[in-house]
């Protein structure tokens, strides 16, 4: 008997290790087929990225703005790089996140 092995795709629990609720989630505008893992704009805070927790659908992804850990190391470093607002790297990332208890975890993908 011949056996496949399939890939399955990167879903929410991949990204967010915890959060303190649910109900914290929002949904924001997002270009068409942005994917899980993508840092999106949350405009509630001009210059700062979070990141899309679910696939675009209907133009929007889920993010969690508030109290939770994410974890890194899906994505690639150039992201993380390019979404933190100073520094440019995880550091810069990690600041952005603390004023609202978003920890960030795991070393990213070179």
């Amino acid at each position: 008997m011949k056996t496949t092995g399939e890939t399955l795709a990167p879903v929410t629990g991949h990204f967010l290790k915890w959060e303190a609720t649910p109900l914290t989630r929002v949904a924001v505008a997002a270009d068409e087929g942005t994917k899980i893992g993508t840092f999106v704009d949350y405009p509630l805070r001009e210059g700062k990225k979070l990141l899309a927790l679910t696939n675009e659908q209907d133009g929007k992804v889920i993010v969690q703005p508030h109290n939770c850990i994410i974890d890194l190391s899906l994505v690639a470093s150039t992201a993380v790089n390019a979404a933190a607002s100073t520094g440019g790297n995880l550091d810069g990332l990690k600041k952005d996140g603390d004023p609202y208890g978003i920890v960030y975890q795991g070393t990213p993908q070179a």
